[in-house]
């Protein structure tokens, strides 16, 4: 999957892009350009993941994984040359800058065509995709959460535990780790089980994110939740929809997971929505920093990620690369060597698996990929 590997590392270098703060760099991109790329080639990832095996034979679909693979390319080649603009005179960067706005343009409106291809071939298919656009507030991945599972089963328990178990009061269940190491796959598998969606009455998953806004929160709890008109969503005021959320909550048992959240303000805007009716209603919140998890936690102890063993990242290595099947042997100690290189992160591991499965199963093949450095750095966020 060529297509794939490359929109994955479009991907982090569009994120890289858009967390640089140098001021000379702030003048080389539109922010609302990397999200408007972010989201298009997320969509087409997560479009990659689902359909390739589907359409292995379709000369359609290896058209179109034709023109993905070469506008990732391309976009990154745009990017890569523009990050050399930062050696250059003020007055370069002035005239580079421009021509970069227009080239993110003409890559909006490249990839805008391809995603409507893509979007045509899945209406055409009978096939019920995890991409599709529907009210279910679910989290969407671009990946399989199978394949990040390794190592997770006594952290399942421990949550399930607390939010079955324990108090009856309102509590909230912070996951704390750095990204990639599996937070959203481990609230995920809580969401999802059996018993956690027969314990609680509704739940809902809200995706905050780094650049949260409280209306859309309260938005999603709603729609999770309750039918919402269209003259609600347009009409009604923050102020409203958090009245709402406490209305439409309050005497029912509740799961609500806050994913990825960012700022002790984003939580200090949501928490009076909550009621607490002593009913054993959670709250679940994944976040990579401490000190937002403490601030929620109201004196309750955190859920620490921690870090996959070597035999742990060669697993999910080896089951992404070879699934079922057999693999050979003389593998085995560079597979080990590659998935150390990942440091622990299974979502680290899961992307290189998802490279090493589109390259031959030969020793020289695999000590390439072995001879790059680091997929992250466990000092990074």
């Amino acid at each position: 999957m060529a297509a794939y590997a490359a929109v994955t590392s479009l991907l982090q270098s569009l994120d890289q892009l858009s967390k640089t703060h140098h001021s000379s760099y702030s003048l080389l991109y539109k922010k609302d350009q990397t999200e408007v790329l972010t989201e298009k080639y997320t969509f087409l990832k997560a479009f990659l993941e689902d359909f390739t095996n589907v359409f292995h034979e379709d000369i359609k679909m290896k058209h179109l994984e034709r023109m993905i693979q070469e506008a990732a390319h391309g976009l990154e080649d745009i990017i890569d040359s523009h990050r050399l603009v930062l050696r250059q005179s003020r007055r370069e960067r002035r005239q580079a800058n421009t021509i970069f706005h227009q080239n993110l343009e003409y890559a909006i409106e490249e990839i805008g065509l391809i995603q409507r291809e893509v979007t045509k071939k899945i209406q055409l298919s009978r096939f019920n995709c995890k991409i599709s656009h529907s009210r279910d507030t679910s989290p969407q991945f671009p990946w399989d959460q199978k394949d990040m599972i390794v190592g997770l089963d006594k952290d399942l328990l421990k949550i399930k535990d607390r939010l079955i178990v324990q108090s009856s009061r309102l509590e909230v269940v912070p996951i704390v780790g750095m990204g990639g190491i599996g937070k959203t796959t481990l609230a995920r598998r809580v969401y999802d089980d059996s018993l956690i969606t027969y314990h609680f009455y509704v739940r809902a998953w809200i995706n905050v994110s780094q650049e949260f806004d409280t209306r859309d929160i309260f938005l999603s709890i709603l729609r999770s939740i309750s039918v919402v008109r269209d003259e609600v969503e347009r009409n009604s005021t923050t102020e409203q929809l958090a009245e709402r959320v406490y209305r439409s909550l309050k005497g029912r048992k509740y799961l609500i997971v806050l994913d990825d959240m960012w700022s002790i303000e984003a939580w200090q805007h949501v928490r009076r929505s909550f009621p607490d009716d002593h009913n054993g209603s959670r709250i679940v919140m994944s976040t990579r920093l401490v000190d937002v998890a403490s601030s929620a936690s109201s004196g309750n102890s955190l859920h620490q990620m921690r870090f996959l063993s070597m035999e742990e990242s060669w697993t999910i290595l080896r089951d992404k690369v070879f699934g079922d099947s057999s693999y050979p042997p003389e593998l085995e100690k560079i597979g080990k060597y590659i998935g150390h290189q990942c440091q622990g992160l299974p979502l680290a591991v899961v992307a290189i698996g998802g490279l090493l499965s589109t390259m031959s199963n030969e020793t020289g093949s695999w000590k390439t990929v072995a001879e790059k450095k680091p997929v992250r750095s466990r000092s990074g966020s």
